[in-house]
């Protein structure tokens, strides 16, 4: 490896070293898994927008995110609707087939809207240790007169690497690539060289 690409390489990695080790992580969900006594499941995907799908009382529906999620800042948000609701969030994971999920961390909606918060990390941890796609959202029960939860959109923090993170390993591969090349070109190098003295010692015979 020429001295010119090894002081690129360094100077490459100190810049992407130096970026902030966590850029924005926050995603949406981006499918509905499945759903049970859900009116207009596909409101809950991507941002919120004020359009929210009705959890009925006893009902469910499993969000599917395209990155897994680690179970930290999960953030429901729901519509104003008269009464309360009870809900019941646990995060979860496709195992040899089979929807798996955690244990379930319960919410209260007041029927006021905005967001409700949850940190579902450890809950993830008991499923699968390379992070969760899958979050489900129970009605555990409606109250005081509450037709479901309306939910407009549920956010979470993803696993995937960020682009410094990438880039960084690109850099790594890079080279270890251009090291394995130059080892590959000396002894190349090397091996003919002693090919040509050995037809010298030869000749010289």
């Amino acid at each position: 490896m020429t001295m010119a690409i090894r002081v690129l390489i360094v100077l490459i990695a100190a810049a992407l070293s130096a970026m902030p080790a966590k850029a924005a992580t926050t995603i949406y969900a981006s499918s509905v898994f499945s759903s049970s006594s859900t009116l207009n499941p596909g409101q809950a995907l991507s941002l919120p927008n004020s359009a929210a799908a009705l959890v009925q009382p006893l009902g469910d529906i499993v969000l599917q995110y395209a990155n897994p999620l680690t179970g930290a800042g999960i953030s429901a948000y729901v519509l104003p609707t008269a009464g309360f609701n009870v809900l019941a969030l646990s995060i979860g994971e496709v195992i040899s087939g089979v929807a798996t999920f955690s244990g379930e961390f319960v919410l209260v909606d007041a029927g006021l809207g905005g967001a409700l918060s949850a940190d579902l990390t450890s809950h993830c941890a008991t499923v699968s240790l390379s992070g969760c796609s899958l979050l489900r959202i129970r009605n555990a029960g409606s109250l005081l007169g509450s037709t479901g939860i309306q939910l407009d959109a549920v956010s979470a923090v993803t696993t995937a690497p960020e682009p410094a993170a990438w880039a960084l390993m690109i850099v790594g591969f890079l080279a270890t690539a251009l090291r394995l090349k130059s080892v590959r070109g000396e002894q190349g190098r090397l091996r003919r060289l002693d090919g040509l003295f050995r037809f010298r010692r030869t000749l010289a015979a």
